[in-house]
């Protein structure tokens, strides 16, 4: 793995983490856009880089960014008594 298809692994994984992380926080008009930025994402990681590890790379990744980003914005309202009543 080269340098620049590191950096691709993790940008591209990074954002379609985060996007499907806000895709699980926002409302219903709204995260549709969120997953289409993520679906694009995706497309254009695969279709730029054809090997599978790369490619296993890029979903485990971004599963981890994913869960990485719905824990911080959980401590986030956590701290600010955004918590809703269960």
């Amino acid at each position: 793995m080269t340098f620049k298809e590191a950096l691709w692994l993790t940008l591209a994984s990074m954002g379609a983490g985060m996007m499907l992380g806000t895709f699980a926080i926002l409302k219903s008009p709204f995260n549709a856009i969120t997953s289409l930025v993520a679906v694009f994402i995706t497309i254009y990681y695969f279709r730029n880089f054809e090997r599978k590890g790369l490619r296993i790379g890029y979903v485990i990744f971004t599963l981890l960014y994913f869960i990485l980003f719905i824990f911080m914005v959980s401590i986030y309202q956590y701290y600010q008594g955004d918590v809703p009543a269960v």
